[in-house]
């Protein structure tokens, strides 16, 4: 889907935010650039739709170079999400994620329902945001538009620049949860820049932490966080080794066998997520004080989870770690 061949960006003065990177995305992929800042991860995502255009190599998507290719066709079938929005504030909320799909000609009752349509799958009711302007709009709200907005046109492919980076720390951790689910909806390739290595391995299936515009690993999050490729790697997971092991066990790699016979799951009430981490499956277990919780992948009922064994587990790991 997206490959860089050996690209290397040199910006005027010699500066080499981009060395020799090689490295594949593919189809339905989340891949995350992680880094501190001058790492070249904005640089690296931002070659994908040819805001900078590389000085060496190549930046293949869906198998064309994007050097020869027109850059506002290119960008026209990639969504691109960045940290502040950029809404534009005289435009209603459908305006702003009408904006492309009306450039690509599409007739105005389409446009209507895809705005619609988006903006119930990012969780705001059309009927009540539909008309309201930028201004009207609480953070949380703005970077859900933001979100739609890139998505108007159906892209395959989707940029996200430190979309949660401006938020609170609760309105960016439920916006990380909202995306998760969302994500297994649209099945899009994405490539994420962050330099938070928490929302790495939360949304992340891979991560490629970079370092003065080098790769310095490129693995899923429980292989980074288990076994960091050097010294390096190390260091930027400092002390945290821990929690992100936490973050990187699913409760669905936990779960014990379900014999046939098992009972149903309760017709309602708390519920925990094959894909929660440990540590979102131990809130769960304190806020609503049950003994055991049912676990679904997705609406199929995968059996029960005993707070005596996530404790049991999570004591193991911290020993492992």
């Amino acid at each position: 889907m997206i490959v860089f061949e050996g690209t290397t960006k040199t910006f005027p003065g010699g500066v080499i935010a981009v060395d020799r990177l090689s490295l594949e995305v593919a189809e339905g992929e989340t891949l995350v650039l992680l880094g501190a800042s001058g790492s070249g991860k904005t640089t690296t995502m931002k070659m994908i739709n040819r805001l900078i255009e590389p000085t060496g190599g190549r930046v293949l998507v869906e198998g064309d170079d994007v050097m020869r290719s027109d850059p506002i066709a290119l960008r026209r079938r990639i969504g691109y999400a960045i940290q502040h929005i950029g809404l534009f504030p005289h435009m209603s909320v459908g305006e702003n994620i009408a904006i492309v799909p009306r450039m690509l000609r599409w007739d105005e009752g389409r446009v209507r329902q895809r705005v619609d349509d988006l903006l119930e799958m990012v969780g705001l009711s059309a009927a009540e945001f539909r008309d309201r302007f930028p201004r009207q709009l609480s953070g949380g709200q703005s970077q859900r538009v933001g979100v739609a907005r890139a998505l108007a046109a159906d892209p395959p492919i989707l940029l996200m620049d430190e979309p949660f980076g401006a938020l609170d720390p609760l309105t960016r951790e439920q916006l990380q949860d909202e995306f998760i689910d969302l994500e297994s909806a649209i099945q899009k390739t994405v490539v994420l820049v962050t330099h938070d290595v928490f929302e790495a391995v939360r949304m992340g299936d891979r991560i490629a932490l970079l370092d003065r515009g080098r790769l310095v690993q490129l693995a899923a999050p429980a292989e980074l966080v288990e076994n960091p490729a050097n010294a390096f790697v190390e260091d930027f997971l400092g002390r945290q080794r821990f929690q992100l092991s936490l973050l990187t066990r699913t409760v669905g790699s936990i779960m014990p066998e379900t014999p046939a016979e098992a009972a149903g799951p309760p017709a309602e009430g708390p519920r925990l997520r094959a894909r929660d981490s440990l540590i979102a499956a131990l809130d769960l277990f304190k806020s609503t004080e049950a003994r055991e919780l049912p676990v679904f992948r997705r609406d199929r009922f995968l059996g029960s989870l005993a707070k005596r064994d996530l404790l049991t587990t999570m004591t193991r790991i911290l020993g492992e770690t």
